[in-house]
C-alpha cells in the first residue's frame, strides 16, 4: 500500500532544501559583519536569505538560538582550525608564531566576514557574542604558547624585550584589524595592497623579526650618551 507522502496533521513541515538552514545562518553572519547585530533584524535576514521571516524562526527559534549557531557553528571550528594543530607546548617558539599567522590568515580567507565580527561583536565592548566566544576560546592552549615564547626568551631564542603574554593579542592586531578596517584604507589610499599575499608576508616579517633575538645573543636595550666630564 503506497503512504501518504503528506505531513501528519499538526507536524511541521520539513523544509525542501536540506542545506536551507546554513545558507540562512551564513546570510545572517554577512548582515552582522556589515552592519551588527543589534542593527539586523530578523525580516532583513530574510530578506537577504529570499526566505520568509517565518523560515528565519523555524530553523532558530529565537534570536539567542542564531547567535548559538553562529558561535558553535562557525566561530568554534575555525578557533580549532588555528590551534588545534600548534605544538605550541614544545615547537620551536618563532616556529609556532609563523604557523599560528599562516593558519589565521587562512580562516580569514575561508570566512572574509570573521575580521569584522570580530571587531564589532567580541573585541568591541557590549558585542553581543563576546561571552559566547570566550566560551571556546582555548585559553590553556593559548597560555601554553605564551610560556612556550618565554622558554624561548629565556634560552636567548626570542627578544629580550618581548613580552611572552602579549605575543598572542599581538597576532591577532596584526592579522584581523587591517582585514577588518580595510575598506576605510582602500578609500584612503586605493593603491594599498591588501591581499592576503601581501597582508600575510607583511605581518610574519613584522613579527619574526620583532620576536627574534639579535645574532649576537639576547637583544640589547639601547644604551643613553656617555656623560661627559
Amino acid at each position: 500500500m503506497r503512504k501518504n507522502s503528506r505531513p501528519a496533521a499538526g507536524r511541521r513541515p520539513r523544509a525542501p532544501d536540506s542545506d536551507a538552514r546554513g545558507q540562512l545562518l551564513d546570510v545572517a553572519i554577512a548582515l552582522f559583519a556589515e552592519r551588527g547585530i543589534a542593527n539586523t533584524t530578523v525580516a532583513q535576514i530574510a530578506a537577504a536569505g529570499q526566505v520568509t521571516s517565518a523560515m528565519v524562526h523555524y530553523w532558530f527559534d529565537t534570536r539567542e538560538r542564531l547567535l548559538d549557531a553562529v558561535v558553535e557553528e562557525r566561530l568554534a571550528p575555525r578557533f580549532r582550525a588555528v590551534w588545534e594543530p600548534a605544538d605550541v607546548e614544545h615547537g620551536e617558539p618563532l616556529e609556532s608564531v609563523q604557523g599560528i599567522v599562516h593558519r589565521m590568515f587562512n580562516v580569514t580567507e575561508q570566512a572574509p566576514w570573521l575580521p569584522s565580527l570580530w571587531l564589532r561583536e567580541i573585541v568591541n565592548e557590549g558585542g553581543l557574542l563576546r561571552e559566547r566566544a570566550l566560551r571556546h576560546i582555548p585559553l590553556k592552549r593559548v597560555a601554553a604558547f605564551g610560556q612556550n615564547i618565554a622558554r624561548g626568551k629565556q634560552g636567548g631564542k626570542v627578544n629580550e624585550s618581548i613580552e611572552p603574554l602579549l605575543v598572542f593579542n599581538s597576532i591577532l592586531a596584526l592579522v584581523m584589524l587591517p582585514q577588518a578596517t580595510a575598506k576605510i584604507w582602500r578609500r584612503i589610499n586605493p593603491m594599498l595592497a591588501l591581499d592576503r599575499a601581501t597582508m600575510e608576508r607583511h605581518v610574519t616579517a613584522l613579527l619574526m623579526h620583532g620576536i627574534a633575538a639579535s645574532r649576537t645573543g639576547a637583544a640589547r636595550r639601547p644604551q643613553g650618551k656617555a656623560r661627559s666630564t
